[in-house]
Parts: structure tokens; sequence; C-alpha cells
């Protein structure tokens, strides 16, 4: 399934969640998740919570099943084995669609234009259905 606006407004709304605006000397890289298979394509999305994950600091697994291929994959994994899993949770749209465009954006902190460390990130998503672009977690 194509989504029905661009990447490019997907970016822009990566980037407005982490208020890069306001940090013009950080680097702010932008990926969109594949499919091994198929490429770029629309996914289903299961987020794993694991212990110590919060609104604003997400700890967990975010498992995406192609909705063209079927193949399951780890998009997204922000934890470690001294975590434990808590709870999977669906993504559903707000239009009831379950399949999303998904990608990330993370805040690399800048010094004088060189790269410096990781400060925060946002997994994103597109609704392959509306167009309707929603911040799953947060990272810091």
């Amino acid at each position: 399934m194509t989504p029905p606006t661009s990447l490019s407004d997907l970016e822009a709304f990566a980037r407005q969640q982490l208020a890069a605006h306001r940090y013009p000397d950080d680097h702010h890289p932008f990926r969109v998740l594949s499919c091994d298979g198929c490429g770029v394509v629309a996914f289903e999305l299961t987020i794993e919570h694991h212990t110590g994950s919060a609104e604003a600091d997400f700890k967990g697994v975010i498992w995406g099943k192609c909705t063209e291929c079927g193949s399951r994959k780890r998009l997204f994994s922000f934890t470690g084995e001294h975590r434990k899993w808590l709870r999977d949770e669906q993504a559903v749209c707000e239009c009831g669609n379950a399949s999303f465009l998904v990608a990330e954006c993370e805040r690399i902190e800048g010094d004088q234009g060189l790269s410096g460390f990781f400060d925060e990130g946002v997994v994103v998503g597109q609704c392959s259905r509306c167009g309707r672009n929603r911040a799953f977690v947060y990272t810091d």
C-alpha cells in the first residue's frame, strides 16, 4: 500500500516531534524503515514494552509485519538483556487502519559542526489509508 502523502511530510513531522528547529547545530538523521524483500512498504506494528519504559523514554522492541509479503522483522530496538517484557501494543490509526509507513529520526548533538552523541529520538508512522502522521515512541 502506498500512503496518500509524501515521505517529506513524514520527515517534517518527525523533526517537529524532536523540535529540531531549536537545535540548529545538531544532526537529525531520518531513516525510513523497510522490508528486506519488498523495500519501503507499510507495516503492521507490534510495540513490545519492556521494564523501565516510559512515555518519553521507550524501552522495548517494535516488530513490523510487512503488508506485502507477510514477513516479520524487528524494526526498532531500544532495550537490554536485563529488561523484561511488560506488554504488547498493536498500533492502530484513528481511522481504524493498522498499517503504517514507518521511520525513525534522531537528534545527534553537534559541537562546532562535529557529530556528538545520541540525545533523543522518535519512531513515527504515516497511516497507509488516511495519511495521518503519528509518533509511536520517543527515546531519550
